[in-house]
């Protein structure tokens, strides 16, 4: 099956949303793709949720992602943070960006979906495709 990362900032429009990456989300959700996260995403997008009082939605947004089949919540392996540290060094992403890379290079990600610009070095050097979402 195709299929696509997702960084933190695609489920922040999500929950925003935004019309392009809700798009996308029903395209997952009609079969077309899986989507791919890093379970440090969860944190991310959760901590995002509860600085601004949205506890509300942090809850919808659990409930959201672990009962969509069409969204595959990647732990942390041995071999991604190895991935990691390579990514981190060499591309100069910070520790959680660079495992949210590493989880879309190790489960075979045939695009990287985002609003960091900082992920484009990974597309110029041929790791992995990035679509920009903002």
């Amino acid at each position: 099956m195709n299929r696509k990362g997702c960084d933190s900032g695609f489920f922040i429009l999500l929950g925003a949303g935004d019309p392009k990456v809700q798009q996308i989300w029903q395209d997952a959700a009609s079969g077309q793709f899986e989507l791919v996260m890093s379970v440090i995403s969860i944190n991310e997008v959760l901590v995002v949720l509860y600085r601004q009082g949205k506890l509300a939605e942090a809850d919808g947004f659990r409930s959201l992602i672990y009962s969509s089949p069409w969204v595959h919540i990647v732990p942390v392996s041995i071999s991604i943070a190895e991935k990691s540290a390579g990514y981190r060094h060499g591309l100069g992403l910070s520790t959680v960006d660079s495992i949210i890379l590493a989880t879309a290079v190790e489960e075979n990600c045939g695009e990287l979906l985002t609003t960091d610009r900082h992920f484009v070095a990974a597309d110029s050097q041929g790791i992995v495709k990035v679509t920009l979402l903002a």
